[in-house]
């Protein structure tokens, strides 16, 4: 069974997770209870946490999320719930991120890390491709999933195509692998830049896009045209070093600028 650590000075939410009785039929212990910050250390220095639940002043939120992400990045964050069916729901949503990394691997041999961000990216390509209905939804998994991406603030979202004479550059090579495909965009693409993480993404149907979202915590220093230039580039960057290095011919079909990763959703 999974173990919580439910932060909270909040009288709701407290009555809320009192209110659970079976919480071994939802697969988890009974979640230690902290109610700050200096409360949250001192219990995951005595105790392991599988999930975090959050909900005290944004002055203690902030100092705990800034802790997270530099000492336990890969620990989930899921919604506290201001009542008992709430609190169920994202437990249950909690529940089904965790047993991603146990699941029936061929190997026992894996590093969770890596499977949290395979999420991640799994995740992401629904995104582009428009599959993420519920943006309440696609933002609880993406604490979940501790994106270092920031939902609510302006992203970049490049859409490339091969050139024209050149549809069959992908057949035979990479049409019935789009991760490999992937895997080769992303050590050509991916990198932080300017407040950004910029990412390639291959859908199922094929789709290949590079998405720049704008990193938690860090701020930008030129505009939205010079951001948007600036992610432009480093495509244009990437697709000469994958014409290069992998013999793969790509081109930029269209340019979105969005108000938010949420904007995806729906």
């Amino acid at each position: 069974m999974y173990k919580l650590l439910l932060v909270s000075d909040r009288e709701d939410v407290l009555n809320a997770f009192e209110q659970i009785e079976n919480w071994e039929r939802l697969g988890f212990k009974p979640p230690h209870i902290r109610h700050d910050f200096e409360g949250m250390k001192d219990s995951l220095a005595k105790h392991h946490a599988d999930g975090i639940a959050i909900a005290v002043s944004t002055e203690e939120k902030e100092k705990i999320i800034a802790y997270l992400r530099k000492e336990m990045p890969f620990l989930p964050v899921f919604q506290a719930g201001a009542n008992r069916e709430e609190a169920v729901r994202y437990l249950n949503e909690l529940k089904t991120v965790l047993n991603r990394p146990h699941a029936d691997f061929s190997s026992d041999e894996f590093d969770e890390g890596e499977v949290m961000v395979e999420c991640r990216h799994d995740l992401l390509r629904k995104l582009v491709s428009g599959k993420v209905m519920d943006s309440s939804w696609f933002y609880r998994q993406m604490r979940l999933l501790r994106s270092r991406m920031d939902t609510d603030r302006a992203a970049v979202l490049i859409t490339m195509e091969q050139p024209d004479g050149k549809e069959d550059l992908l057949e035979g090579r990479w049409h019935d692998s789009n991760q490999l495909l992937e895997r080769a965009l992303y050590k050509s693409f991916a990198r932080d830049i300017d407040g950004y993480h910029i990412l390639p993404l291959v859908t199922e149907e094929g789709q290949i896009f590079v998405l720049a979202g704008p990193l938690h915590g860090q701020k930008t220093t030129g505009d939205g045209e010079s951001v948007t230039q600036l992610i432009q580039h480093c495509t244009e960057e990437g697709i000469r070093h994958v014409k290069e290095y992998q013999g793969l011919a790509l081109q930029i079909s269209k340019i979105s600028v969005l108000p938010s990763l949420n904007s995806l959703c729906g």
